[in-house]
């Protein structure tokens, strides 16, 4: 077995003593005692450094915060930050709010390894909606629509409304892949569920004593009317973005410890 493995196994014959012992199960109790110095022994391990592991790995799924920034790309401006870091925290099991009355400053909050992914998942995304935004306007600037107006939208505008296009197009590719493993995993889709049952209700002990908030409520960012021709591309270019293979695995990962009453 790896390490992980071991710790993961000597934990569970700890609870396992604790629970004999409370019972006056003696036999019972004896064994598992002797089984776990039996793993540590084999392992050169302690129990001190058991019980540091299982502090580390509670660190790991707790809920914490950190304040960003939603208005990285200030050539552009617009909502379109925000509602992409709702997007990719609602389907990574943290949320997103603004901090204040501002969309520029917001704050996710979700375990550390989820929130990593997340922020990993806005950068990459980000930079490759803001350049295919830059081509799109290329193209439309050459289109015999954009000839005949009289008053031609600028460049941020188009952009502006590509990228709450872009969102929209990724959300629903998201929401597709969901009902996808719903109906090919069930067991997988309800490990998920109770996954993210388990991670909101969390977030929102978190809140509460962190910052007095009641239940939380994420606000959706409001879409601005941009020009349709570029939210009908940014639509059609964020749900054909190849992104199942990050957000699957992280799924995937997540959910793999949850265990399910039978």
């Amino acid at each position: 077995m790896d390490l992980q493995n071991v710790m993961q196994k000597l934990r569970k014959l700890q609870k396992l003593y604790e629970g004999a012992k409370k019972i006056n199960s003696e036999g019972e109790a004896a064994n598992a005692a002797a089984a776990i110095q039996r793993l540590l022994a084999q392992y050169n391990l302690t129990m001190a450094e058991v019980s540091q592991s299982e502090e580390e790995e509670k660190k790991k799924t707790q809920p914490g915060h950190e304040i960003i920034s939603g208005y990285t790309y200030k050539s552009i401006g617009g909502m379109w930050e925000y509602r992409l870091w709702y997007v990719i925290c609602k389907w990574n099991f943290c949320k997103c709010f603004m901090y204040g009355n501002s969309y520029k400053h917001l704050m996710i909050v979700g375990s550390k390894e989820n929130t990593e992914v997340v922020k990993w998942m806005f950068s990459m995304l980000s930079e490759r909606f803001v350049e295919f935004s830059k081509d799109r306007f290329k193209e439309y600037q050459k289109t015999e629509e954009y000839q005949m107006l009289y008053r031609k939208p600028s460049k941020d505008r188009y952009q502006r409304g590509y990228l709450m296009g872009a969102v929209e197009g990724l959300d629903k590719k998201l929401t597709e892949i969901h009902e996808q493993d719903k109906k090919a995993e069930p067991e997988f889709h309800t490990k998920v569920t109770a996954l993210a049952v388990r991670s909101n209700t969390a977030i929102d002990e978190y809140l509460k004593e962190k910052f007095s908030m009641g239940k939380s409520v994420n606000k959706s960012a409001a879409m601005s009317a941009g020009v349709y021709g570029a939210r009908q591309a940014g639509r059609r270019d964020g749900y054909n973005t190849n992104i199942n293979k990050p957000i699957s695995e992280n799924r995937h990962k997540a959910a793999s410890g949850v265990k399910l009453l039978k």
